[in-house]
């Protein structure tokens, strides 16, 4: 039976006792490398969308504070309510919480904004809660990969390696699109053995890695994901007509509220004591799957990066 994390949530804060891994003295774990959990201490956002249901994440203060914060206090005044998801590209992502409600948010302070917070713990996994970004980095844009195709970096390695090294192909290129591309192999070559893993098995989309903040994971409402990556859409926005990919949905696709918890400490023993209360032992919540001013009119779109696979080279 499915785990509703929103009523688990609110059962832990009024518990005495929260298993951890740090009761246990183990470190507790940092980004959505390994398995996601939450444990004592941890914040998470529902997000509630009309028609749809929930998806719950887990935020990662310690690895993207000021996306988190930003976030945060965008969700608890309110201005998330009824703005829409936009943008839906199966297999993709979906994209969400333009000021406008279209994927442009207006002509913001650029004090509005905070900058790109990217960090070798959070990965574009398969539910990867991300900001989008543009050239001034993030307002309020959020987006959740839905990619769970497994992804073969090794062979996109390979591939990339053999192209480079025909002499014949490279001498085509332009010398900034060889150094380009040799920078990129470098960088999937210095990708960490856990995290290849990871992609191999519960996808993702590692081509935006280093290029906008990762600061949340999906833990619960995968299904919720699915349903709306599968609506029906049409052209509309700018970013994807170029290409030829409709990611506009023909019905809109309304964010109800988005909710910020968190899972408050538990009671010390003598406390627990002083207010006589009874101590009630609650288990860890594993992630079900590992695999968020005044408002202008519009003038800029913020967008995720392009949908080309950059290993690719024709």
């Amino acid at each position: 039976m499915k785990k509703t994390l929103k009523k688990i949530g609110a059962a832990l804060l009024s518990s005495a006792v929260l298993l951890t891994a740090a009761a246990c003295g183990e470190e507790k774990p940092k980004g959505n490398i390994g398995d996601v959990e939450l444990l004592e201490g941890d914040v998470y956002a529902v997000i509630k969308v009309m028609d749809y249901g929930e998806i719950t994440a887990k935020l990662f203060p310690e690895i993207a504070p000021e996306s988190v914060k930003k976030f945060t206090e965008l969700a608890e005044r309110g201005y998330y309510d009824l703005k829409t998801i936009h943008r839906v590209i199966d297999n993709y992502a979906i994209q969400g919480g333009s000021l406008n409600g279209d994927g442009t948010d207006g002509e913001i302070p650029d004090a509005d904004y905070v900058p790109v917070e990217t960090s070798k713990y959070a990965y574009h996994f398969y539910g990867a809660l991300c900001f989008a970004a543009n050239s001034k980095g993030s307002f309020s844009q959020f987006c959740i990969v839905d990619n769970n195709t497994p992804q073969d970096i090794n062979a996109a390695i390979t591939s990339l390696s053999a192209q480079l090294s025909d002499d014949a192909f490279a001498s085509r290129l332009l010398p900034e699109d060889k150094a380009y591309y040799t920078e990129y192999l470098e960088k999937l070559e210095d990708i960490p053995p856990e995290v290849v893993e990871k992609y191999s098995s519960k996808g993702g989309l590692y081509q935006l890695d280093g290029t906008e903040t990762v600061f949340g994971q999906v833990i619960d409402g995968f299904d919720v994901l699915e349903a709306i990556t599968a609506c029906e859409v049409v052209t509309g926005n700018a970013i994807d007509d170029g290409k030829g990919v409709p990611s506009k949905p023909i019905n809109s696709v309304v964010i109800e509220t988005i909710e910020i918890i968190k899972i408050e400490p538990a009671e010390t023993t003598e406390e627990t004591k002083k207010s006589n209360k009874k101590t009630t032992t609650t288990t860890e919540i594993v992630a079900e799957s590992i695999a968020t001013t005044t408002e202008p009119e519009a003038t800029e779109e913020t967008t995720r990066k392009p949908l080309d696979t950059l290993v690719t080279i024709e």
